[in-house]
């Protein structure tokens, strides 16, 4: 073997075990429960947890958007994800009025592929609903990007998609092996709210949640969940906030619709009292952060499987970013940093406080992701020839989070000042470890762009 993870405790979605993994040309190559495996490298893991390599199937690297850009290029974001046991994440093509899909596909990868430390993939944001952008659908999907995304508000950016536009989406993703995702979120109520506080004088930050209240979440899902069922077509909720929604996600999956939804570590672990907080002003994004009585039933859905994946949304501004605009919720930047923190957080406050189990968080963070968007079993499991991407942490180190800890360039983590358990130790990525106790042992570009094909059977 070119690699051995020795006495690990070997976390999968269907078991946990101690034992040996072997890596050999990149893949694994055997799994043992007897210690009995012995390679050129070995890694002595003892006390250790080694799953799959996270799967972050939402990120925003180098994203520009409301006169400004996130504060994380492809290079900071991917060297934060090595660091946080993130083997492959899945950002986005977000299309520019008159351009093609292929015109921005070419340029996006052109600006990641030079930059990446770990693998990684795109969803294909469609802003112009013509012709020329639904044709290109089918032949995006057979060059290896089957997941496309929907805005169901956005109408300012011009992004906003009309029912016309989603069921067309709807019906080519379904007939050529693809899938669509939406953001959804209801523009006209987001419009009245928004009018209101304006009129009312009242543009501070923490108004931000306020014009965008949970039914407008709601309302969006019921509608889309709707069409889903009509035209028999795969749907991913992307940043599920709401515990109402999380029910009509289960209700519609009980019905045979092939949806899956995913919720975001700020979602489970936060709620609208940071709007209240001496620094609220940081904690805007979009859909907002909502009530403890969401988490927890985001947090039940997550145990029972009617949610299916943990992602971050990772979208990372500097604390200048956010303090220059937090007298207008209209402006401040949206969105938060979280491919780092995402691993450990999870473990923390669902497996520590026995939310879900081990093998539920696996699932969650690798498994299921990879299964959603077509990298299964290459990513996300440790199948004899999968890719040998393992994320090796130590669940024992306990410490209070900080940003002096992260790689992320935001300046603050969500988290600051909360008690944290475990952390990651070793990445491993195609079999190269690329993050060594703290140490990156690997270059920027080394990261691949992987082609995904979805299975016909929904998991």
């Amino acid at each position: 073997m070119d690699l051995v993870i020795k006495s690990a405790k070997i976390a999968t979605e269907t078991g946990v075990f101690v034992g040996d993994i072997g890596v050999k040309d990149g893949k694994i190559a055997a799994i043992s429960q007897f210690g009995s495996l012995s390679g050129k490298k070995e890694i002595d893991a003892s006390g250790l947890i080694a799953m799959p390599g996270v799967i972050d199937a939402h990120t925003h690297f180098e994203l520009p958007i409301m006169n400004s850009s996130t504060a994380d290029d492809f290079e900071s974001g991917s060297k934060a994800c090595a660091a946080g046991g993130v083997t492959t994440f899945i950002d986005f093509v977000t299309q520019e009025k008159g351009h093609t899909l292929y015109q921005d596909l070419a340029d996006r990868m052109a600006q990641a592929d030079p930059k990446v430390y770990v693998d990684y993939s795109l969803h294909i944001g469609i802003t112009d609903f013509n012709k020329e952008s639904f044709e290109a659908i089918p032949k995006i999907i057979k060059m290896g990007i089957p997941s496309f995304k929907i805005y169901m508000s956005y109408a300012d950016e011009g992004w906003m998609a009309s029912e016309g536009d989603l069921v067309e989406v709807m019906e080519l993703t379904r007939d050529n092996g693809g899938i669509m995702g939406v953001h959804a979120e209801n523009q006209s109520i987001i419009d009245k709210y928004t009018k209101e506080l304006v009129a009312q004088g009242k543009l501070s930050y923490e108004n931000h949640a306020k014009s965008r209240p949970h039914y407008s979440e709601v309302e969006a899902l019921r509608r889309v969940l709707y069409l889903a069922e009509l035209t028999a077509s795969p749907l991913h909720i992307f940043h599920l906030t709401t515990g109402e929604g999380a029910r009509l996600v289960a209700e519609s999956r009980g019905k045979g619709v092939a949806v899956s939804a995913e919720t975001c570590p700020h979602y489970l672990i936060l709620d609208e009292s940071i709007y209240k907080g001496e620094k609220g002003w940081l904690y805007p994004s979009c859909p907002p952060v909502r009530f403890r009585s969401d988490s927890e039933v985001l947090w039940k859905a997550l145990s029972i499987g009617s949610v299916q994946s943990i992602a971050t949304d990772h979208c990372s501004f500097t604390v200048e970013q956010k303090e220059q605009f937090k007298d207008d919720f209209r402006k401040i930047p949206r969105g938060l940093p979280g491919c780092e923190t995402l691993l450990p957080m999870i473990y923390t406050r669902g497996v520590k406080k026995g939310r879900i189990s081990l093998e539920k968080m696996v699932s969650a963070l690798s498994a299921n992701p990879a299964r959603i968007f077509g990298l299964y079993p290459q990513k996300g499991s440790f199948n004899i020839g999968a890719d040998a991407d393992i994320a090796i942490f130590d669940p024992n180190t306990e410490y209070i989070m900080s940003p002096e800890l992260m790689h992320m360039k935001a300046g603050y983590t969500p988290y600051d000042g909360k008690r944290t358990y475990g952390i990651t130790k070793y990445t491993i990525s195609r079999g190269e470890v690329i993050y060594d106790n703290g140490r990156f042992t690997a270059e920027a570009g080394r990261g691949r762009f992987v082609k995904r094909f979805r299975s016909p059977e929904f998991f």
